[in-house]
C-alpha cells in the first residue's frame, strides 16, 4: 500500500528525505494520525478530491484523471488524514529547508496553513506527466534538478538550524540570532519566512522527532530517563509535558500506539 524510495541523485539526497507512494483500491479506507515533523511533504494525487477542516485532511476518490498537488505547512499538533477509494499519490518528503531550493517563493507564502493546494503552473505540468509508468521518480528528480536554486538567506537559516538542533548547547534564541548576525526580531521574521514556524516551535518539533528516533531506532530498550536527556529535555516532567502538547498522548501511550511504516521512514498512529 505504501512504499518509500530514496533519491538517486547525490544532490537531491541533501535536500530530499524520500519519495513515497500510496495506492488505494476501490472501496478501500485508510486513516492515520501524522505528528509534527521538521520535514515537509508535497503530494501529487490523481483521481482525488481533498477537503480540509480542523486539523483533518480527507482525500477521496473522484473518478477523474486530474492531478491535485497538496503541500503541507508546519503544524504543532497531530493531523488526522483519511483516504477513501481508488486513488494514487506520489509524495516528495523534503528535509528541513530542502523544499526552499526548488521554489522562487518563500515557504511561508506557499504554505501558511497546515495543508493547502499548491497552485503553480510549472509544478502542475510535472504532475500531468506522472502516474503513467515506472519512471515517475526519474521525472521528478530531473524536474527538481532543473528547478534547483539557492538564496543568500538560506546560509544563515542553515547555521541557525544547526544551533537549534544542538541538544548540548541549549542556546537562547537571542544568542542564536546574535551568532547568525541578526537582532532577535529580524531573526524571528526571516526564520518564520523560510521555515514556516518560529525558532522555538522548530526546536520543540526537532526534540520530539529526536526522541522518536532514539526510542524506535534503538536496538535496545530505552527508558524515559534515557530519552529525556538524549533528546535535550531539561527533565522527565518537562519531556512528558512537551510530548502531550505535540501528540495528545503521554510518552508511554504514544509509543504503544504508533507504527513504523515501510521500515523507519514514516511513523504514524494507524487508525
Amino acid at each position: 500500500m505504501i512504499k518509500t524510495i530514496e533519491p538517486t541523485s547525490p544532490i537531491l539526497r541533501k535536500y530530499v528525505e524520500c519519495f513515497y507512494f500510496y495506492e488505494g483500491k476501490s472501496n478501500s479506507s485508510f486513516s492515520y494520525l501524522a505528528f509534527p515533523h521538521f520535514n515537509t511533504g508535497l503530494s501529487f494525487m490523481k483521481g482525488a478530491s481533498v477537503q480540509r477542516q480542523d486539523w483533518t485532511l480527507q482525500v477521496s476518490e473522484n473518478r477523474t484523471d486530474s492531478v491535485h498537488i497538496e503541500i503541507l505547512g508546519k503544524y504543532t499538533t497531530p493531523v488526522f488524514l483519511e483516504y477513501k477509494g481508488q486513488l494514487r499519490e506520489i509524495s516528495v518528503i523534503f528535509k528541513p529547508l530542502g523544499m526552499n531550493r526548488f521554489f522562487k517563493d518563500n515557504y511561508l507564502s506557499l504554505a501558511p496553513h497546515f495543508s493547502q493546494e499548491l497552485v503553480n503552473d510549472v509544478w502542475r505540468k510535472l504532475g500531468e506527466t506522472l502516474f503513467s509508468g515506472d519512471d515517475d521518480i526519474s521525472k521528478i528528480e530531473s524536474f527538481l534538478l532543473s528547478q534547483f536554486n539557492d538564496h543568500p538567506e538560506f546560509s544563515f537559516v542553515e547555521m541557525a538550524l544547526e544551533l537549534l538542533e544542538n541538544s548540548e548547547e541549549k542556546m537562547a534564541i537571542s544568542t542564536i540570532a546574535s551568532k547568525v548576525g541578526m537582532n532577535a526580531k529580524t531573526f524571528q521574521r526571516y526564520f518564520q519566512k523560510h521555515m514556516g514556524c518560529s525558532p522555538v516551535e522548530y526546536r520543540r518539533i526537532f526534540r520530539f522527532r529526536s526522541s522518536l528516533t532514539n526510542k524506535l531506532s534503538s536496538a535496545e530498550w530505552k527508558n524515559l530517563t534515557d530519552i529525556t536527556y538524549e533528546g535535550g529535555y531539561y527533565d522527565q516532567s518537562y519531556f512528558i509535558k512537551e510530548f502531550r502538547k505535540i501528540t495528545n498522548h503521554n510518552p508511554k501511550d504514544f509509543f504503544k500506539s504508533t507504527s513504523k511504516v515501510d521500515g523507519d521512514k514514516i511513523i504514524w498512529e494507524i487508525k
